[in-house]
């Protein structure tokens, strides 16, 4: 699916965050929609998480249109090592890889994908090497995911563009992805985020689940297929996710 060049994903990702900043003229406290990837919730005695991510976002409608490009693909990346369990302050633990290529640091020892490089070699079906050089009470260590990365998840033509959070609403995906323990399921106005789990092909979110979001024209809904394993380096215990989502901008009434 990744059949963009670097520099056009960036340009088209930059158009993407400007659209969801700047297009909500029905709120009078615009928010920026999330294009963040949603990940599941991590054992509360894993030391460490990575996650790689395989990311399909559609293109807003109002973004003027591409000639073949109907969205954008890109691999997310990213690592969080606690001095503690999850939740407790982050530390840096030296150079992270994943698919020899390097994360960064942009501040407060969160490690996340280059944001020049949107390509890691994250492709479905294939397993994934991380490679961490060790520090702050981690050990160094490699490995390489027994699970494999699950196929691309795509949302069913049925989920519409528009929908009012007064009444239920379904979300589907065209079929079952492979290599999956679970689905997670999102619906968002950028601040508020309603979540549901559920190995299934489609869920709904009642009215009463959806009351606190606000109306907004740049809202999303993500699905977001998933596997996670865990192993120990040292004693500590490292949870890794491997991932495949879709985000679909939506308007919420």
């Amino acid at each position: 699916m990744k059949t963009f060049n670097s520099t056009l994903w960036a340009l088209l990702l930059g158009v993407v965050i400007t659209f969801s900043a700047c297009s909500s003229d029905d709120d009078k406290d615009p928010t920026q929609t999330t294009q963040t990837s949603p990940t599941p919730t991590a054992p509360s005695d894993a030391n460490a998480v990575l996650a790689a991510v395989l990311s399909y976002s559609d293109l807003p409608s109002s973004v003027p249109s591409v000639p073949g490009v109907s969205g954008i693909a890109i691999d997310v990346a990213s690592g969080s090592f606690f001095n503690g369990a999850v939740g407790s302050n982050l530390v840096n633990v030296g150079e992270v890889k994943l698919n020899t290529k390097a994360l960064t640091i942009p501040g407060g020892n969160a490690y996340i994908n280059n944001p020049t490089d949107f390509s890691y070699s994250l492709v479905p079906g294939q397993a994934n090497s991380w490679q961490v050089a060790g520090g702050s009470g981690f050990d160094a260590f490699s490995h390489t995911t027994t699970k494999k990365m699950p196929s691309q998840v795509k949302f069913a033509s049925s989920v519409a563009a528009s929908f009012s959070k007064g009444s239920d609403i379904t979300l589907s995906i065209e079929t079952m992805t492979s290599n999956t323990d679970n689905i997670l399921w999102v619906i968002s106005d950028g601040k508020t985020t309603v979540t549901k789990e559920s190995k299934t092909t489609s869920v709904t979110f009642s009215a009463s689940e959806l009351s606190g979001l606000k109306a907004t024209s740049s809202g999303l809904v993500q699905a977001a297929s998933y596997n996670a394993e865990e192993k120990s380096f040292g004693g500590k215990k490292v949870y890794f996710i491997n991932e495949s989502v879709h985000t679909k901008i939506v308007e919420i009434k």
